[in-house]
């Protein structure tokens, strides 16, 4: 029997001795430590026993019985501190401390105990038994620390069951049993040794080393199954993130040192701290702590398709959020800056463009009352020259529009045959002058009457076929227009533009719609233009959910076209535009009045005298009485003395604009123009 237990005490030594090895090469958090702590401990304590079975005298056991107590007070020490971790229950730092300091005075107890009685009285040797060992009557200290290790079976055991019965996760639940099985080990070898019947032989060394082996399984065998595990995967103390980990049943089982710092509150009420970050993530809020600011969020701790708990990150952003303050403000600084520039290029575009109508409607006057065909040859090349310079006024205060997002489509029912006619007789002078041909194939089954913004439509395709004639010094210009068939009531309208002009390079594509910016700009100086036609074209076609489609070879010509959606009035069709086209004259056209209205009478209103001056010499002909006010307030004088047909009124005036005259005229007893 001797030769057996020693067989087992000697196996049990170098069993503690790899398992110790095996969990100092995997230690990677306090759990560990704590349990190297404790199998450490159950080492020194079985090496001490070990000595006492092969004592021959008093002094030798009395020695080894002090070198196991070495170990032997750690042993619940470390274990309660094991469970308290692995349980994710709040320490307080005082009991802990007290608590290791009761067991380092059991132990100076019996290293003293040559001097006094409080842990073992009437202390002796014997060899019977199963082995030579020490006899002994317990002190008063004895009874307390008896008592204080109960107090940790029954504690430790309550808490355990307790996070049994909680656990959801099977894994998990079956490592906590496992841990349970090895201190109820503990406490059956315990109890065996109390009741004396181990005739000497101090069994509780034996039930220490298989508990030992029993939690080496739990943890081992279902390794980086805790939640605190999981999280050293993801985070090191050392990053600046506030780090917090929380278990499925919501329990805080970790929390790093810049947390803590954030948080003071965690030592003493996680819960409520976790509560506070998660309302902050509900929110989207974040979270403003000693002039920093805190993002949070959340992500969810699994292990091979299960969930462990959760954890939860508050990411310093102070930096990133002072970034985008600066670039908030230096965004709202250019946005000013860009309104101001667009107020500005449209404010000048207006008052420019009033003196060009005037220049234009006398050059009108000119056309309508001079009978000299040279004089009517200068007049003609001064409204060319005026309707290319009021062109280039209207794309920048169009230019101007996009940029501060007014403008608007304004659909109305309109004519394709007028709208196309219009276009034609536009650009087929233009052509004429520089040799080209002009061809317009337009399909003679498309809808005649139809509903959409006819201005803007008629502007996109105005600016391809301009840029064609501008870009093509021989050959031709080629405009059709197609449609299809969407369903009763709408219709898919095709503008196509070809021309056999210099070409675009497939580099220069980009440029293209580049606003204020021309293709081949050492090539093109002599032709005029802005470089806006083109963007404003995409961005208007952007607005009628369609875009511009180009194919081009550099030298030999270039293809744009669109497709916009327009909605049928009626379904009658354009018919032989060709013909129509072959009817209308060319040259220079002396002007008739279409009719004459003497018994009419009309008041125009506007600020500008020449505007004025102009409206008059241009109805001369038709014989309607005129009567002009240069101001709101001299339009209602005059409308309460006279009686008018039609009232023209200019809209931006000084004093009382054009909209407050009409509205104070409607005002008038008896009104109801």
């Amino acid at each position: 029997m001797y030769a057996l237990v020693l067989a087992v005490q000697y196996i049990s030594i170098i069993g503690l001795l790899f398992e110790s090895a095996y969990i100092f090469r995997n230690w990677t958090s306090k759990i560990h430590g704590y349990l190297l702590l404790n199998c450490t401990a159950t080492l020194v304590n079985n090496a001490g026993v070990l000595q006492v079975m092969l004592s021959d005298n008093m002094d030798e056991a009395m020695t080894a019985q002090k070198l196991s107590y070495i170990g032997a007070v750690w042993i619940p020490f470390s274990l309660l501190t094991f469970l308290v971790e692995l349980c994710g229950v709040r320490r307080v730092r005082n009991i802990m401390l007290a608590l290791g300091s009761f067991h380092a005075a059991t132990y100076i107890a019996v290293m003293t105990n040559d001097w006094h009685h409080l842990y073992y009285r009437n202390v002796g040797f014997t060899k019977s038994g199963v082995h030579p060992h020490l006899t002994y009557d317990a002190g008063p200290w004895h009874h307390v620390y008896t008592m204080l290790l109960i107090s940790y079976i029954v504690y430790g055991l309550g808490i355990l069951f307790l996070n049994i019965l909680k656990e959801h996760n099977s894994k998990n639940k079956k490592r906590l049993k496992y841990i349970a099985a090895s201190i109820v080990v503990e406490v059956i070898f315990y109890v065996i040794y109390l009741t004396g019947v181990t005739d000497g032989y101090n069994v509780t060394v034996l039930g220490y080393t298989i508990s030992t082996v029993i939690m080496l399984i739990a943890l081992f065998k279902y390794d980086l199954l805790d939640t605190l595990e999981l999280t050293r995967e993801y985070v090191v103390d050392k990053l600046s993130e506030g780090i917090i980990a929380v278990d499925t049943e919501g329990r805080v089982r970790y929390f790093n040192e810049p947390a803590k710092s954030i948080y003071p509150a965690l030592t003493e009420s996680p819960a409520e701290t976790v509560d506070m970050i998660e309302q902050a993530i509900v929110e989207n809020k974040t979270i403003d702590i000693n002039d920093r600011r805190y993002t949070p969020c959340v992500n969810d701790l699994e292990y091979e398709g299960e969930n462990f708990g959760s954890v939860y990150m508050l990411v310093d952003d102070t930096e990133h959020y002072l970034y985008m303050e600066q670039l908030r403000e230096q965004s709202s600084i250019a946005d000013k800056a860009n309104r101001a520039k667009s107020t500005f290029l449209a404010n000048m575009s207006h008052e420019i463009r009033t003196p060009i109508n005037a220049v234009l409607g006398m050059d009108e006057m000119i056309l309508r009352e001079s009978g000299e065909k040279q004089i009517i040859g200068y007049a003609e090349d001064i409204r060319t020259a005026g309707r290319t310079l009021l062109s280039l006024i209207n794309d920048i205060l169009d230019f101007s529009k996009v940029e501060q997002g007014k403008m608007e489509l304004v659909p109305t029912q309109y004519e394709l045959g007028s709208c196309i006619n219009d276009l034609v007789n536009m650009i087929r002078p233009r052509a004429d002058k520089k040799g080209l041909h002009f061809e317009v194939e337009v399909d003679s089954n498309i809808p005649h009457i139809l509903f959409g913004d006819e201005i803007r439509v008629k502007q996109c395709a105005l600016n391809l076929l301009t840029n064609a004639v501008k870009y093509t010094e021989k050959g031709t210009v080629r405009f059709e227009v197609g449609y299809k068939k969407l369903d009763d009531k709408s219709i898919m309208l095709s503008f196509k533009v070809s021309d056999t002009g210099m070409g675009i390079k497939k580099e220069n594509m980009e440029k293209l719609f580049s606003p204020f910016s021309r293709i081949d700009e050492s090539r093109n100086r002599s032709i005029e233009g802005t470089g806006l036609g083109m963007s404003i074209t995409r961005q208007l076609l952007d607005l009628m959910g369609s875009e511009l489609e180009v194919e081009s070879t550099y030298g030999v010509g270039s293809v744009f076209s669109f497709k916009v959606e327009q909605k049928v009035v009626k379904w009658t069709q354009i018919g032989d535009f060709a013909k129509r086209l072959a009817n209308s004259g060319r040259g220079v056209h002396i002007y008739h009045e279409l009719f004459h209205a003497p018994n009419a009478r009309v008041l125009v209103v506007d600020d500008n005298a020449m505007n004025l001056t102009v409206f008059k010499g241009l109805l001369k002909k038709t014989r309607i009485g005129i009567d002009t006010a240069s101001s709101g307030a001299e339009a209602l004088r005059l409308a309460e003395l006279n009686n008018y047909d039609i009232y023209f009124i200019d809209h931006m005036m000084p004093d009382m604009d054009g909209i407050e005259t009409l509205r104070r005229l409607h005002g008038i007893d008896g009104r109801q123009d």
